[in-house]
């Protein structure tokens, strides 16, 4: 009984500290590995071997490869010009610019995920609202959700999806059949929801667009090639990885291999474009998380709800959807999703079906839009926008300023929505 608390606490201990902000995330998630590693070694329960097979390397692969591909397609300019034009399209209409900036959001998310889709179209949000009148807030927010719904519905979308596909060995296919449709409508639903609820307190853009707004960013145009094809590649072996008996890690370790070697990634910014930080992070998320689950925490999690859901397979998969999605506000959706893998992966093999993993996804999918920090992208954005507010002179204005009281506003009732649709998708496809 000693080692199981032990376990919870320290892995209780790190997400408080980094909560607070008071450590260094991959310091104390480093730290709490090495914590876990000693506990295991002394209390004879947890061994290095077992530490490395509790690390998804495929996961890991993944976010590399990926990471490189995108980082290279964001630095030819080609993300930004699409978006901008899109943007000018709309003329300061909010239900237009709400319509098209939702849609950019998703569709930019299916491919490069929500962090770098919401610093794409940040500032250009930013800069439209500024030029025509519009408060910036609410469309943030819709574009923050909008995101989260894209990175969901493919294998490559976010991390979490990443880390599912490698622990249930789905590929890309599997998730565009088992994750897409439930997303497409809740995507329809985001909007119906801003219409009714947000655009009728916004005031019309009367103002016309600035010269600065009109002007077209430069392109890369060797960059823009190279991403642009490295990625069409990489989505074609994706769709069919099956048939060419390929696993998506390696897919996307070749392409990014690619990127590495043809780029030009400057040397100061290398580690970041292939996402260090973040690999490190899950890397040692994974051994932490390995530690929980060979002192016997997380199959205690798994038995409680499995008693709870009554032995049917739907109710615990409902039940794990419901855990997930109250975890993540407080947790995030990458560290909730690394927690509760192991008790899909024993979920699934008893009811055999992939229905336990698609109830994971949109449990850490409605978590995830609950709270600012439901998603990395969410505070990455706020701070962001203290620091490009400062160019349109809005920092003090009220709509200018997204806080997380502001956006629980939203996020909470459609989380719930989310939650209740999910619910309901779930119950038709486990039948």
């Amino acid at each position: 009984m000693f080692a199981p608390l032990v376990c919870v606490f320290i892995f209780t201990l790190v997400f408080l500290l980094v909560e607070a902000e008071k450590v260094d995330r991959n310091q104390a998630t480093v730290a709490g590995a090495v914590m876990m590693l000693v506990l295991g070694w002394l209390l004879n329960f947890y061994s290095l071997h077992q530490a490395l097979r509790s690390v998804y390397f495929d996961t890991l692969a993944l976010i590399f490869g990926m990471s490189l591909i995108v980082d290279a397609l964001i630095r030819s300019g080609l993300f930004r010009v699409f978006a901008k034009r899109v943007s000018l399209y709309s003329r300061g209409e909010p239900r237009v610019v709400l319509v098209l900036l939702v849609l950019i959001g998703y569709g930019l998310a299916l491919v490069i995920g929500n962090l770098a889709t919401m610093l794409i179209i940040l500032p250009l949000t930013l800069a439209l609202c500024s030029a025509v009148g519009l408060l910036p807030v609410p469309l943030i927010i819709a574009e923050i959700i909008a995101t989260n719904l894209g990175g969901a519905s493919t294998l490559i979308g976010d991390f979490p999806n990443m880390v599912i596909g490698a622990a249930g060995r789905l590929h890309f296919d599997d998730f565009i059949g088992g994750m897409m449709a439930p997303c497409l409508l809740m995507l329809g639903i985001l909007l119906v929801y801003f219409d009714e609820r947000v655009l009728r307190v916004l005031p019309r853009g009367v103002r016309p667009l600035t010269p600065e707004l009109s002007e077209t960013p430069p392109i890369d145009r060797y960059l823009a090639r190279l991403g642009v094809s490295v990625l069409t590649v990489t989505l074609v072996a994706l769709v069919f990885a099956v048939p060419l008996g390929l696993q998506p890690s390696s897919i996307a370790l070749y392409g990014g291999m690619v990127i590495m070697l043809a780029g030009r990634i400057p040397q100061d910014t290398l580690l970041k474009a292939m996402s260090g930080s973040e690999i490190l992070f899950f890397a040692a998320l994974f051994v932490m998380v390995g530690g929980l689950q060979a002192a016997g925490v997380l199959m205690g999690l798994h038995d409680l709800i499995v008693s709870l859901g009554g032995g049917h397979p739907t109710q615990s998969a409902i039940l794990l959807m419901w855990v997930g999605a109250v975890l993540t506000p407080f947790l995030n959706s990458g560290p909730t999703t690394v927690l509760l893998v192991p008790v899909a992966a024993a979920l699934s093999q008893e009811y055999a079906g992939v229905v336990v993993w698609w109830a994971l996804a949109l449990g850490i999918l409605a978590g995830s839009s609950a709270t600012l920090t439901g998603a990395t992208a969410g505070p990455v954005v706020a701070s962001q926008m203290v620091h490009q507010l400062e160019e349109h002179r809005r920092v003090s204005n009220a709509g200018w300023v997204l806080d997380s009281a502001s956006y629980r506003q939203v996020g909470v009732p459609l989380t719930l929505i989310f939650l209740l649709f999910s619910t309901i998708y779930i119950t038709l496809v486990s039948t």
